[in-house]
């Protein structure tokens, strides 16, 4: 199911893989080694039968500590995982941030299991097979539920009452944001009280709604960035900022990069 799987690649190069898709996921599973995930402040030591989960907001940074470091890299859309699972925790980890959230699980407990399930994801991505895509969307299914038996606070409920609809709320900016989204909007929408939807929100998606409409808005500026030649007061607007200088702050608050900064640095 290459929507659900947008790129997935085995690499053993000092250099780790990097791509970055609007809001998509990433699931590194390291096989053999140790590399140091700096993620939002935090260090994770990723060891063998370690998989680290980053969500497309996440700016991060890898240091290889033992080689040979070899691991699988999946690029992950959680719309899609939503729609393969509905109702299902299991998209979560790839969006969410709720507290006690750890970026690095460890899936040793399992034996080699973790690591045929990878090879046999990668076999099938790779491979043109009757019913392959039922088959690679069963194997993510399994690598996610043993990650959330391992740990299971990485993954918030999408059951009815709270969870449900802060879900909607996170859906709808994701579908909007690039229009001029107001919180106020929000809570009309969605017969909500503002100070409770933005309690719900920080407390399972781990910032409030006014920083998730920024944030979509930046990953997506990120992809035009890289990906189009728009000029930076383009991209603004496109993304939904109203004022060039404002997204230029935002920009630089976030990445550390001006965005001509960061075109030349990552254009593909």
């Amino acid at each position: 199911m290459k929507s659900l799987i947008s790129q997935l690649r085995y690499s053993d190069t000092a250099q780790p893989p990097h791509s970055h898709y609007h809001l998509s996921g990433e699931m590194i599973f390291v096989e053999s080694g140790e590399a140091l995930f700096r993620i939002n402040g935090r260090e994770y030591l990723a060891k063998s039968g370690c998989v680290v989960f980053l969500n497309s907001f996440e700016p991060h940074e890898v240091e290889i500590k033992k080689e040979p470091y070899r691991r699988y890299f999946a690029m992950v859309d959680p719309a899609e995982l939503e729609r393969a699972y509905p109702l299902s925790r299991l998209p979560s980890v790839f969006k969410n941030r709720p507290d006690g959230f750890c970026h690095c699980v460890s899936l040793s407990k399992e034996g080699e299991y973790p690591f045929w399930l990878f090879r046999r994801l990668k076999e099938e991505y790779e491979l043109e097979r009757p019913a392959s895509d039922q088959m690679l969307q069963s194997i993510l299914e399994q690598i996610l539920i043993l990650s959330m038996r391992s740990c299971p606070q990485n993954f918030t409920s999408a059951e009815n009452g709270s969870g449900s609809r802060v879900g909607e709320v996170q859906r709808y900016i994701e579908a909007h944001f690039t229009e001029d989204l107001k919180i106020s909007r929000l809570v009309e929408q969605f017969f909500l009280n503002h100070c409770y939807l933005t309690h719900l929100f920080k407390e399972q998606v781990g910032c409030s709604p006014k920083q998730y409409i920024l944030l979509n808005r930046l990953s997506y500026a990120q992809e035009l960035l890289e990906t189009t030649s728009l000029q930076v007061s383009q991209i603004a607007f496109k993304c939904g900022f109203g004022d060039v200088n404002n997204f230029i702050r935002a920009f630089r608050t976030q990445y550390g990069l001006s965005p001509n900064q960061h075109r030349a640095r990552n254009t593909r």
